[in-house]
C-alpha cells in the first residue's frame, strides 16, 4: 500500500514502496541513460517538492547524498533541508511514483494512487 507524502517510512525497504530492488535498479539505470527526465522531475515534486532538485540529481546523475554534501560544505551549493535518511526515503518514494507513472497508474498530488 502506497503511503502518503509525509507518512513515508524512513527505514522502508523498496518492497515497502511496492518495488523490488531489481526493479529499482533497472529504473535507476534507465534514468541514468537519459530516459524519463520529465517524469522523474514530476515524481520528485510529488514525493517532496522541497528537495526535488536533489532527488533528480541523484536519480539522473547518480549523485549520492554524501557527494552532494561536500559541495554544501565547500559553499558551492545550497544545503538540502533534510537529513540523509529522509533523502533516501524520498528517493525510494520517487522511484515508486515513477514506476506507477510508467505503468499508467494515476498518482494524485498527495502521492496516492
Amino acid at each position: 500500500m502506497r503511503r502518503k507524502r509525509g507518512g513515508y517510512g524512513m527505514q522502508e525497504s523498496y518492497a515497502g514502496y511496492g518495488l523490488t530492488a531489481g526493479r529499482a535498479k533497472a529504473l535507476l539505470n534507465e534514468c541514468r541513460e537519459g530516459k524519463y527526465v520529465d517524469l522523474v522531475q514530476e515524481a520528485a515534486r510529488q514525493a517532496e517538492p522541497r528537495i526535488a532538485e536533489w532527488i533528480v540529481s541523484s536519480i539522473m546523475e547518480g549523485k549520492s547524498f554524501d557527494r552532494m554534501a561536500v559541495k554544501w560544505e565547500l559553499g558551492e551549493a545550497e544545503m538540502m533541508p533534510c537529513c540523509r535518511n529522509s533523502f533516501y526515503a524520498y528517493r525510494k518514494f520517487t522511484l515508486a511514483i515513477l514506476d506507477d507513472m510508467l505503468a499508467g497508474k494515476e498518482v494524485g498530488q498527495d502521492g496516492q494512487l
